[in-house]
C-alpha cells in the first residue's frame, strides 16, 4: 500500500471517529419527551419566593413547595443574563419533587402553605389520610441549599409506605449557551463501593437502576452541575430518560411505617454551581470527584494545575495556554528531541536504503545491515516518545475542553471566547500551516512527494470545530515543534546519514 493510500485510509478512519456521534445525534436520536407535564398548571398569579446565597439565587413555588429556578450570580450567558441551571422544559415538575408511591399520587401538584424562616422558607401540607409533609429550605455555603423533609402521622392509625418515598431533585439540566445538551452526563457515588459511576444522558434509553445504594447523585453539562446528597444511607436511584438527551434521577428510600403521632425527618444537601475542584470540595468533602478528567486523571489534574499556576502571573488565558504549551515542550524536551530526530532520520535512512538496494554492489551490501539497524532504531525512537506524549495531550484535551476558566475568556482581536470555535477559522488554518511546516521538515524530498501535506490539512479541518482554546494550544505546540525541528535540521545539515537518533 502506498503512502497516499495509507493517508487516505487514516483520514477516513479519523473522520468516522469524529463524525459518527454528531451524525447519529442529529438524525437518529429520540427528541420526544417521555414524561408529561404536571396535570395542574402553575396559577398565573403565583407568588415567587426567593432564597439567596453569596453566589446563588433560587426561586421557589408554593405550588408543590419546589425550586423552580436556580441562577448563578457570577456566571452569565451571551445575553448577559445569569446562568440558569434548571431546564425550562418541565417547569411545573422542577425543583426537589416528592412522590409517595402506593399512598398518594402527585402530592407536589398541590398548593402548600409557607412561611419565611430567617433566610429560608418552610412549606407544609396535610394530605388526605392525615399525613403532613414539611419541607424546609435553608441556604448552605456559596452554592448549596439544605432541604429537611419531615413526614408526620397526624392520624390515629399507622401509615405504611411500603415503597418508601421518592425524591426527584431536578428535571433536566439547562444545556448552556452552546446548546450542549448532548454533552450532559449523570454521575453517582456507590455507597458501599465508594466508586463514582458515570453515564452520558443520551445513552440512557430506558429506565436504569444501579444495583448499589448511592451516597450522592448529580447531573452536569460542560461547566455546571446539580448534585443531591442525602444525609442518611440506603437511598437507591432510578435514571428516567426524558428524550432530547435529558433525563432525571429519582432517589428512593427504604420502606417506611409511621405510627400514630410519629415522624420521619431526612436531610438533603443540594449543590448548584460550577464544576471547579475548589467549589465542589468546599461544599462537601469528596464532592470534587464529580469532576471528570478522563482516563488520565493524574495528568489532567496536573495540566489544569499548571494552567492555574501560570494564570497567577499572566492575566490573559490565551497567553496562559501558549505558555503552557511552551512549558510542556520544555519539560518534555529530551523526549520530544529524541522523537523529532528519529522522525527526521527515518525518511533519510529509507531513502539511502532504497538507493543502495538499487546499486546492488558489494559496498552497498556491506552498508545495508547497519542502515537497516539504524532504521529500526529510528522507528522505535519515533514511537516510544509518542507513547509518553500522547497520554499527556489526551489528558489536556479532556481538561481544556471542559475548563470553566476558559469560558468567555478572550484572547483578543476576533477571539472573544476561548471555549467556542474560532468564528473565522483563522487559528485552525494557522495550525494546519504549522503542521505542514512540521511535516515538510521531516520529509527528505518534499518537492517530489506531496503526500505529507494531506494529514495536516485533515487535522486543520477537524480542529476547525474545536474550542478556540484547544486549537490555540495545539497551534502553539506545533510552532514550538517546528522551531525545534529547524534547529535539528540545521545541526544535522552536514550529515548525510545520521548515525544516531
Amino acid at each position: 500500500m502506498s503512502n497516499r493510500q495509507i493517508i487516505i485510509v487514516a483520514l477516513i478512519m479519523l473522520a468516522g471517529y469524529f463524525l459518527y456521534e454528531p451524525v447519529m445525534d442529529r438524525y437518529f436520536s429520540d427528541t420526544s419527551l417521555k414524561v408529561a407535564e404536571a396535570a395542574t398548571p402553575f396559577p398565573d398569579n403565583e407568588q415567587e419566593l426567593r432564597i439567596e446565597t453569596a453566589r446563588l439565587a433560587l426561586s421557589l413555588s408554593p405550588h408543590g413547595g419546589r425550586i423552580t429556578s436556580a441562577r448563578l450570580k457570577e456566571f452569565t450567558t451571551k445575553q448577559d443574563q445569569p446562568v440558569e441551571l434548571i431546564a425550562g422544559l418541565l417547569k411545573t415538575r422542577a425543583g426537589i419533587r416528592l412522590d409517595l408511591p402506593e399512598f398518594f399520587e402527585d402530592p407536589d401538584d398541590l398548593p402548600y402553605d409557607y412561611q419565611v424562616n430567617g433566610e429560608g422558607v418552610v412549606f407544609s401540607r396535610e394530605l388526605p389520610g392525615q399525613l403532613e409533609i414539611i419541607k424546609s429550605y435553608q441556604p448552605a455555603g456559596e452554592y448549596g441549599i439544605t432541604m429537611e423533609l419531615t413526614l408526620i402521622n397526624r392520624g390515629d392509625a399507622p401509615i405504611a409506605l411500603p415503597a418508601g418515598y421518592r425524591i426527584t431533585p431536578f428535571f433536566g439540566m439547562a444545556p448552556g449557551d452552546d446548546d450542549e445538551a448532548k454533552d450532559l452526563q449523570v454521575a453517582w457515588l456507590n455507597g458501599p463501593e465508594d466508586r463514582v459511576q458515570r453515564r452520558k444522558t443520551k445513552e440512557v434509553r430506558e429506565p436504569f437502576q444501579p444495583d448499589q445504594p448511592v451516597n450522592w447523585v448529580g447531573i452536569r453539562n460542560r461547566y455546571f452541575t446539580q448534585v443531591l446528597i442525602p444525609a442518611s444511607t440506603g437511598h437507591t436511584i432510578t435514571l428516567q430518560p426524558l428524550g432530547g438527551w435529558q433525563l432525571y434521577p429519582t432517589l428512593s428510600t427504604p420502606a417506611l411505617t409511621l405510627a400514630p403521632g410519629a415522624s420521619q425527618q431526612d436531610s438533603y444537601h443540594l449543590y448548584l454551581g460550577p464544576l471547579t475542584t475548589e467549589s465542589l470540595r468546599a461544599d462537601h468533602a469528596g464532592l470534587d470527584r464529580m469532576m471528570d478528567y478522563g482516563s488520565f486523571e493524574i495528568l489532567g489534574r496536573a495540566g489544569l494545575g499548571l494552567l492555574k499556576f501560570i494564570r497567577q502571573y499572566v492575566a490573559n488565558y490565551g497567553l496562559c495556554l501558549i505558555l503552557l504549551a511552551l512549558l510542556l515542550r520544555l519539560l518534555l524536551f529530551p523526549v520530544s528531541q529524541y522523537n523529532l530526530k528519529a522522525l527526521r532520520a527515518m525518511p533519510q535512512l529509507q531513502h539511502e536504503i532504497y538507493r543502495l538496494e538499487d546499486e546492488e554492489t558489494a559496498d552497498a551490501a556491506e552498508l545495508l545491515p547497519d542502515l537497516r539497524k539504524q532504521l529500526r532504531k529510528a522507528m522505535v525512537g519515533s514511537f516510544l516518545p509518542l507513547a509518553i506524549q500522547i497520554p499527556i495531550f489526551l489528558a489536556l484535551y479532556q481538561v481544556l475542553n471542559g475548563a470553566i476558566e476558559l469560558r468567555q475568556a478572550a484572547l483578543g482581536l476576533w477571539i472573544t471566547d476561548l471555549s467556542v470555535q474560532d468564528p473565522y477559522f483563522v487559528l485552525p488554518v494557522l495550525m494546519g500551516l504549522a503542521m505542514i511546516g512540521q511535516q515538510y521538515l521531516t520529509t527528505v524530498n518534499p518537492h517530489e512527494d506531496k503526500t505529507w501535506i494531506w494529514m495536516p490539512l485533515g487535522f486543520a479541518l477537524f480542529f476547525a470545530f474545536f474550542p478556540a482554546g484547544l486549537v490555540l494550544f495545539w497551534l502553539a505546540d506545533s510552532l514550538f515543534a517546528v522551531a525545534q525541528l529547524a534547529l535539528i535540521k540545521r545541526k544535522t545539515a552536514t550529515e548525510r546519514i545520521p548515525t544516531t537518533c
